[in-house]
């Protein structure tokens, strides 16, 4: 592992400007309390909440201010959370449920449910690679996120045995550096989520050996700490209701919504788009359904001996935030 992380060449990009600054930011974060109890701060990912309540208009007349704090991967974004650096943030349901379980104080307060069938998490393969689906995985180098989706994903095909023996070796790397290691074939393949898969597929730089629909639940949470629940839940319950209102805009004008993710992240115009189709559903509080679906997520990770928790699983959702 060293030799490989010692020699990796990390591409001289914007990208991986925002991961060293990222890096150098976090430790900052994490010492810094949330203040203000008329403040929200909100982190982000590739900025696609921000530019989504924006878009929608559902940022109008707020009685509270939104700092807005930009994250790379989902797993900085929930140390920050249990750090109580920041409030609330959006993660999928794999780093959630691995950050819970690592003993993080924090709580899933709102879903969102999957619009693209699971195809927001994929494995992607080199341009030209010969690595077709999962059954020549087996052996290979594959770069993920620790608790990441994209972790989930492989351990989910693990279990099922669509990935025979030997096991693959799985390296956990940041985005930026997952990218250039597959750039420049250092692993074989990486198991990532978007807008990284469209952004390897479309610039032609990947494809897509297999995703996870029908292997997961593949639901999204805006996620608080329980600090934030409990002094800010008037203001939480507020944006969480505004983010609602941003969604359904989206799924009625995802042209409009795609064109300013493009503006304000940075992303290619026709990457933004693949994401607004794949990304707009319509978030809603969590139910007694949506939890005993994330059970299967919870079991996969125990099972891989990545959590030994033993809370219930409901005390990790928030189900009473509108009341």
């Amino acid at each position: 592992m060293k030799p490989f992380l010692h020699h990796l060449q990390i591409h001289k990009s914007l990208r991986c400007i925002c991961t060293l600054l990222g890096a150098l930011l976090l430790p900052i974060l994490l010492s810094m309390p949330a203040q203000a109890e008329d403040e929200l701060i909100v982190a982000d990912q590739k900025g696609q909440q921000k530019a989504l309540l924006e878009a929608a208009g559902a940022a109008k007349d707020l009685p509270y201010h939104i700092r807005w704090v930009e994250f790379e991967a989902a797993a900085p974004l929930l140390q920050a959370l249990g750090a109580r650096a920041v409030d609330t943030g959006i993660a999928g349901d794999g780093p959630f449920l691995f950050a819970w379980g690592s003993g993080l104080p924090i709580k899933a307060a709102w879903v969102i449910p999957p619009r693209g069938a699971g195809s927001a998490t994929a494995i992607v393969g080199a341009a030209g690679s010969p690595i077709s689906s999962p059954a020549n995985l087996s052996g290979k180098r594959i770069a993920t996120g620790r608790g990441s989706v994209g972790h989930l994903l492989l351990l989910r095909l693990l279990a099922i045995g669509a990935i025979p023996a030997p096991a693959p070796h799985i390296v956990f790397l940041l985005p930026a550096q997952a990218k250039a290691a597959l750039d420049t074939n250092r692993v074989d393949a990486w198991s990532t989520w978007e807008p990284y898969i469209s952004l390897a597929v479309i610039s032609g730089h990947g494809h897509i050996i297999t995703d996870a629909a029908g292997l997961m639940p593949n639901n999204s949470f805006f996620v608080a700490n329980t600090d934030a629940l409990a002094r800010k839940k008037l203001i939480l319950a507020d944006f969480y209701r505004r983010m609602t209102t941003a969604y359904n805009w989206g799924t009625r004008h995802q042209t409009d919504y795609s064109h300013i993710l493009a503006r304000q992240t940075g992303l290619p115009e026709d990457v933004a788009v693949a994401v607004a189709q794949k990304l707009i559903a319509v978030p809603a509080p969590v139910t007694p359904n949506v939890i005993k679906a994330e059970k299967e997520v919870l079991d996969t990770y125990k099972s891989a001996g990545f959590i030994t928790r033993k809370d219930d699983l409901s005390d990790a959702f928030e189900q009473n935030l509108t009341h």
